[in-house]
């Protein structure tokens, strides 16, 4: 094969969501030594996109690997492999790939290979099947050669494959297609007209405008007022001429009072929706010129005039709205704002964020999708720190945890034996009743505290060291429960208070704002602590730690929003739960 002397990498492609890296590697390395696979994944989601590329020490390795693996099964579904070609111009030009349809169901990628082989070099050849792997019907033979593409289309064009006959043709890209169609239509959809008028008046109409070879009406007798009339000129300029001056106008004596004639190129169904994509596609491109800032935490009297007027200043608005519900129109606590200056919008988010407006402070940062803002917890969840057997030994310790409340809280902790055992399996390694953490006098048993200090490193977290801790008594005489719910008791002694499910005190930002950075991410820590546990007590500690990860000004509105809280605490939960924890 030509490109085994110059290359020794391949495209794999599709592939099942499930293949990783290491599942290609025990396929291809019975081939020969690999030097690296890739599986290419979506930035956002990091799900798979279906296809890898492999990369053999050897160019021979890889042509043979061409040779017994190309349309074989991996993890139950037909491989397609390839040579890897990083100049995209020939894929994109279409140049000797050919078009097949009309293929029996029992024809697959190896037998269409097959096929074909015989007429030239192959670079790539697919039958193109549905989600559930069952042909639909038609599919695609790329050739090195534009030449071996003609010949193919000449001599199987119209033959007998698995008893059924085949139409193939040189392949052509939707979007010259469309193209070419616009130019030579002469096919032609028409309707509003009135439908008592004869079918003979209105084919006269139409005759105004050039030779006709159909016409075709088309009335619905089920609705009132409703007919269609396909209308096919002999010639392009005819079928053109009618649209240019019958279309949006009031013909006397064939139109329906108070309409006007919609006269337009007949389009089939996929290709009508072909074009509504690609409209779609066209504005969301247009829309990523612009900068969209997202605003949350606001308050209910906010409408989107307000949210423009408070936005204004700092540039042009494309756009402004506040999200309501749709059913009793209430605000939803979150809008939109998009500049269509980057730098105006970069300002707006320097500013706005954490402003007051109407009695609440604002959380204003780029607006981002649900997908994105989850593959950037999961990114963050598997960029911690070493495992940790405080929390299980089964998960890495996020940078967070280091802020956690009941680590770096004024009022120092020491830490109690508990019963053989161990932790009793309480979240973090804690213990109801302060069992296994407690707040008390420090120098109540500092015998006792020596002799336990090696067994409590793995809590340390970045806190100040045990040492620190020992040396600096917490207050005495505090009494009843404390604020992560577990009893207060001097050193030894009983515990005076079971964890308490009453509702945490709200936040009060005007005293949150006279805190340190570091006392507003422990107060707050706290109070999202005791929120989590209440639905999941087990991993309380570990979703704090990810959420504090967050502006102050975004958890505060978590605290405020229970629905909210809960859609991130369900988002952090299936980020553990991916990661098997």
């Amino acid at each position: 094969m030509a490109n085994a002397t110059s290359s020794s990498s391949l495209y794999v492609g599709d592939l099942e969501k499930e293949v990783s890296e290491a599942v290609l590697f025990d396929v291809f390395r019975e081939i020969g030594p690999v030097l690296s696979i890739r599986v290419c994944r979506d930035a956002n989601s990091k799900v798979s996109l279906g296809y890898a590329y492999v990369n053999f020490q050897n160019p021979l390795d890889a042509e043979r690997a061409i040779e017994t693996l190309n349309h074989t099964s991996i993890k139950g579904r037909m491989a397609r492999i390839m040579w890897c070609r990083r100049d995209p111009s020939l894929r994109k030009s279409g140049a000797g790939n050919i078009f097949i349809k009309n293929l029996d169901s029992a024809i697959d990628n190896k037998a269409l290979h097959a096929t074909f082989q015989s007429f030239g070099q192959i670079l790539s050849c697919k039958v193109v099947a549905d989600e559930d792997g069952k042909s639909m019907g038609y599919g695609f033979v790329h050739y090195a050669d534009e030449k071996d593409a003609d010949k193919a289309v000449s001599e199987v064009n119209g033959m007998l494959m698995n008893g059924k006959q085949v139409y193939v043709g040189r392949f052509e890209r939707k979007e010259r297609k469309l193209q070419s169609l616009q130019e030579n239509f002469t096919n032609l959809y028409v309707k509003h007209f009135d439908p008592t008028v004869p079918e003979d008046d209105l084919k006269k109409f139409f005759e105004n405008f050039g030779e006709i070879e159909s016409f075709n009406c088309q009335i619905n007798q089920g609705a009132e007022n409703s007919g269609v009339i396909y209308v096919n000129y002999k010639n392009h300029e005819d079928a053109a001429k009618a649209i240019q001056e019958a279309n949006d106008t009031a013909p006397e004596g064939i139109i329906l009072e108070g309409k006007k004639l919609v006269v337009t190129r007949h389009q089939k169904k996929q290709e009508r929706e072909f074009v509504k994509k690609a409209n779609q596609k066209e504005r969301q491109q247009e829309l990523l010129k612009f900068t969209n800032l997202y605003v949350k935490n606001l308050d209910d009297s906010v409408t989107s005039e307000t949210l423009r007027d408070a936005f204004s200043e700092f540039g042009t608005m494309m756009s402004c709205k506040v999200m309501t519900h749709p059913e009793t129109n209430i605000s939803k606590g979150f809008g939109f704002v998009s500049f269509k200056d980057s730098g105006a919008a970069k300002q707006a988010t320097e500013s706005m964020n954490g402003r007051m407006l109407s009695g609440k402070p604002l959380f204003v940062t780029l607006a981002q999708k649900k997908d994105a803002r989850k593959a950037q917890l999961e990114t963050l969840y598997r960029g911690r720190g070493s495992v940790n057997p405080a929390f299980g030994g089964g998960g890495m310790m996020n940078p967070a945890m280091n802020q956690m409340p009941f680590m770096n809280n004024p009022m120092n902790f020491g830490f109690h034996q508990g019963p053989p055992g161990g932790f009793n399996n309480y979240p973090g390694g804690m213990q109801r009743g302060g069992q296994g953490m407690q707040r008390g006098p420090m120098t109540a048993q500092p015998n006792l505290m020596r002799q336990q200090r090696p067994q409590q490193a793995p809590f340390a977290f970045g806190a100040p060291s045990m040492s620190q801790n020992m040396r600096q008594p917490a207050p005495v005489g505090i009494g009843g429960p404390n604020r992560l719910g577990m009893g207060v008791r001097p050193m030894g002694g009983a515990p005076t208070g079971m964890p308490s499910s009453a509702p945490m005190d709200t936040v009060d930002p005007a005293k949150l704002a006279t805190m340190t950075q570091e006392g507003q991410k422990n107060h707050l820590g706290e109070k999202l602590f005791a929120k989590i546990q209440a639905t999941e007590p087990q991993h309380a500690a570990k979703i704090t730690g990810m959420l504090l990860e967050m502006d102050n000004a975004e958890i505060l509105n978590l605290l405020d929003s229970p629905d909210l809280l809960t859609q991130k605490v369900r988002e952090a939960m299936s980020v553990l739960k991916r990661h098997g924890q």
